[in-house]
């Protein structure tokens, strides 16, 4: 004989509320007990950030003693690398809000995440492409590269864009050589172009194209002297070549948006901030150093485009403060619970399947008599 079970005609409204109640309850829990995550590469990075920040105080400390004093209106965490809106070295105009978001020693720590995502290992040997534009990615670039213990080659340009090392007398290199007599990086450039249009600073008055070279031959410089752009891509290539001695490139990193190093802005558009893997379909007939690293296979981490780069790793935006070491979601992350949030689907799953397949809503309610007394007010 065949046994009847009882469900019931239609679900309550009163059922419909207590599985709405005991979603929002479980979507609450998960919400209100995230739990913290440690980042991967957390003591590699914290390295590097207080090695990004003694970098930035022995270059205020240099800069406020013998340069020029720092406009708190320009610079608010008074860092000391945020320069002019324009001098004799600049060679383009520039953001001052990305250069202000630069202003941070957690940017070494966004570094090695880079470098680390590339698949670069300790001991690696790497290409770097650095301006005046961005000196603080210039910074958090090798002492990432220190932390690493990484060979770094690396080419500059003496120019900067607006709000760069564009301060007569603390260029860059300068920046560079202060560093690395201070101990704070190992490493400098092999070589340096005057940078700016074609990489020959044109539009440049005479007095900061001589400038520049005077910049490129007190710190020793082998200087990177071409007549167009191609040219100018070709040196690079060689030089990157013939100091690398036979060895493989990890990865080229590319600070700033320099036409030979990038790209035109047609190439720009096509790459995004951070990590890059391969060139881009459309980005193939446009020549730069950039191009040349991903079509030989090599990854790029392109640091141009700050601000969003800064939004993805949860560094703050123009901060009016300079950010203490060991900021942002590059270090630690919040996020839900993976074993609770999966118990809690478990238990949603099972509420749900006990409440309106098995009927269980409908005999709550009914020896509550809830359900009769709204039958009865309807």
């Amino acid at each position: 004989m065949q046994k009847l079970y009882w469900r019931p005609a239609h679900v309550s409204r009163i059922v419909h509320v207590l599985v709405a109640v005991i979603a929002i309850a479980t979507l609450l829990s998960a919400e209100r007990f995230q739990v913290v995550y440690v980042q991967p590469h957390f003591e590699e990075k914290l390295e590097a950030a207080r090695r990004m920040q003694s970098g930035i105080d022995v270059l205020l400390s240099y800069r406020t003693r013998n340069v020029a004093a720092i406009d708190s209106e320009v610079d608010p965490t008074n860092s000391g690398i945020i320069g002019f809106s324009s001098s004799t070295l600049t060679t383009s105009s520039g953001s001052l809000r990305a250069k202000r978001t630069t202003a941070n020693p957690n940017w070494g720590a966004v570094l090695i995440e880079l470098l680390r995502r590339a698949g670069v290992e300790r001991g690696d040997l790497i290409a770097v492409g650095v301006s005046g534009s961005f000196p603080a990615l210039n910074l958090a670039a090798v002492a990432a590269a220190d932390v690493l213990e990484l060979e770094v080659v690396s080419i500059s340009s003496a120019g900067a864009s607006s709000w760069g090392a564009n301060i007569p007398g603390l260029s860059w290199l300068d920046m560079e050589t202060i560093l690395w007599k201070a101990e704070i990086i190992s490493q400098r450039s092999v070589a340096a172009s005057l940078g700016g249009a074609r990489d020959r600073a044109l539009g440049v008055s005479a007095a900061g194209k001589r400038r520049l070279r005077e910049a490129i031959e007190r710190n020793g410089q082998t200087f990177l002297e071409t007549n167009s752009e191609e040219s100018s891509i070709e040196t690079r290539m060689d030089t990157y070549a013939r100091h690398a001695g036979g060895r493989r490139f990890a990865a080229y990193v590319n600070a700033g948006g320099s036409l030979v190093s990038i790209g035109p802005k047609s190439a720009k558009r096509l790459y995004r901030p951070g990590l890059n893997l391969k060139p881009h379909p459309r980005g193939t007939g446009i020549d730069s150093v950039m191009m040349r690293f991903l079509t030989d296979g090599v990854p790029v981490i392109n640091l141009s485009k700050v601000v969003p780069l800064a939004e993805r790793f949860g560094l703050p935006v123009e901060p009016v403060e300079l950010p203490p070491v060991g900021e942002g979601t590059v270090f630690e992350k919040r996020e839900h619970s993976r074993p609770l949030v999966a118990g809690l689907l478990v238990f949603l799953l099972l509420a749900l399947y006990g409440l309106l397949k098995l009927g269980l809503g409908a005999r709550i309610v009914a020896m509550s008599g809830t359900g009769r007394k709204i039958e009865r007010s309807v």
